[in-house]
Order: C-alpha cells, then structure tokens, then sequence
C-alpha cells in the first residue's frame, strides 16, 4: 500500500507515479487484491462529472460488479445528488475499514470510512468477487500504516 500513497495527484494520471483518482483504485485493486485490470477510462477526467458517472455506470454493468457493504476490496463510489464526483478503494487498516483515495491538492490518503462518507450525498459500494483474479498476488502481509487519516497524514509528493 506504501507504492501507492507515496504517489501524486494528477489530473487523468493512470500510473505508475501519477494518479488521479479512478487511476490508484484501478491499480491499487489489482495490484493489492489480486483484481483483474480495469479499463482506464481516459474519457473519465477528473471535473468532467457527466462523464464520470457514465464511466463508472459502464464499469460496474460490463465487469460483473454488485453492490455491497463496505468491505476490502471495494470500490467506493461517491455521488452528490446523481452524479458520480470521486472513487476510492476499501482498503483495511490496523483492523480498520479505511477509503484508499487521490485528490487535490493534498494527494493521496487513507480516509476514515465514515468521514468518506460524510462528505459526499452518498456513496455506494461496488464489488466484482465474481471477476476472475489476476496473476498479482493479494497483499495480505503488508505492514499496518498506523491508522493515518487524510487530513492529518497523507503519503504522497506533494
């Protein structure tokens, strides 16, 4: 998880040193849960938020994706009143459900799951288990990062 907050927010960024925020949540799922690559998206561009949505809408029609709880591996997807604003990735933390997320100006983040949730009209999760699994082994053996909170401790080069 270390790769990817010590990244950098930029606008369509798709890796492996910039990001934006679909960019990380494509990447970081596969790369830490052994999830198959996601489209990039290149029409998806951050403040384009039409565009955003019906990207995200196509995604989770076309890739076998089911709402769900807030779980590992889930892609969180928030909205303010019908339009998809940002994506971020449920990542687990010293036994804390945390939101893997990139934005401006601060960069990449771990976010406390209910503050996520606090700043968007909702947000819905989205799970694809039925996927079949890339060749990248899950992550299960990385290091706690010590329960960092955007806002308080964020890794990336700013």
């Amino acid at each position: 998880m270390r790769q990817f907050l010590q990244t950098r927010y930029v606008r369509g960024g798709r890796g492996p040193v910039d990001y934006d925020c679909w960019g990380l949540v494509r990447d970081a799922r596969s790369a830490l849960f052994g999830r198959a690559l996601l489209p990039t998206l290149q029409d998806a561009r951050p403040g384009e938020l039409r565009g955003i949505t019906r990207a995200v809408d196509q995604v989770i029609a076309l890739h076998g994706f089911a709402p769900c709880s807030p779980r590992t591996g889930a892609v969180a997807t928030a909205w303010r009143a019908s339009l998809c604003v940002h994506v971020g990735l449920v990542v687990e933390v010293d036994g804390q459900l945390r939101i893997l997320e990139t934005d401006e100006p601060g960069g990449p983040c771990l976010t406390a799951l209910n503050r996520f949730q606090a700043r968007y009209t909702r947000v819905l999760f989205y799970d694809d288990q039925d996927l079949p699994r890339s060749d990248a082994e899950p992550a299960c053996g990385v290091a706690p990062m010590g329960g960092h909170d955007c806002g308080l401790v964020c890794g990336g080069r700013h």
